[in-house]
């Protein structure tokens, strides 16, 4: 059902999401779906949680995975998955996005954020070619300024920039701003 939900929002909008449109592209009757959701907004709401904890969860397995690695090599993972997640979805994540303040949920997005800065802090603190000072506020800059481009990204229908383009820029602004170890 979420991802009828998800289908609807990228060919409708959110204006036009109704939980008989959900229900139709589900194969599910009206009633099946108000048994998990009782409304239009508990069903957006669901939707916005399960994307905000893909992207902890994708943050969380790279960093876990490359505990030592590049952080070019990191950053590219962390951009291509965020770019997979993104492809194609941007109308809906933009849709989901404006929502949040209207349902009320604002705390599970910056819970989302929070966790992914705690963990990339941690990530910065413990990698022994890195030389940060204060990993969790440069963590937090970091957090915030890829959401900020991701969702300026999404809100953007004529760039006129690729979105490689914009991936290398952001990845390169990052990664000039992290002090390496330097061995005399």
């Amino acid at each position: 059902m979420l991802v009828a939900a998800e289908r609807v929002l990228a060919k409708l909008g959110a204006a036009k999401l109704t939980t008989n449109h959900v229900a139709e592209v589900a194969g599910v009757s009206i009633g099946t779906l108000y048994q998990y959701f009782p409304n239009k907004q508990a069903l957006v709401a669901a939707l916005i949680e399960r994307n905000a904890t893909q992207f902890v969860e994708l943050f969380t397995r790279v960093l876990i995975a490359h505990p030592s690695s590049a952080p070019e090599l990191v950053a590219l993972e962390l951009g291509l998955g965020l770019r997979a997640a993104f492809h194609g979805q941007g109308k809906v994540h933009l849709e989901l996005y404006d929502q949040v303040p209207t349902l009320g949920i604002s705390r599970a997005l910056e819970d989302a954020l929070v966790r992914m800065t705690d963990e990339l802090a941690r990530w910065l603190a413990a990698h022994p070619g890195l030389d940060v000072r204060e990993p969790q506020a440069t963590a937090w800059v970091f957090v915030r300024a890829v959401e900020g481009i991701v969702r300026a990204f999404a809100m953007s229908t004529n760039l006129g920039v690729p979105e490689d383009t914009v991936m290398r820029q952001t990845v390169a602004m990052l990664l000039a701003a992290l002090p390496r170890v330097t061995i005399a």
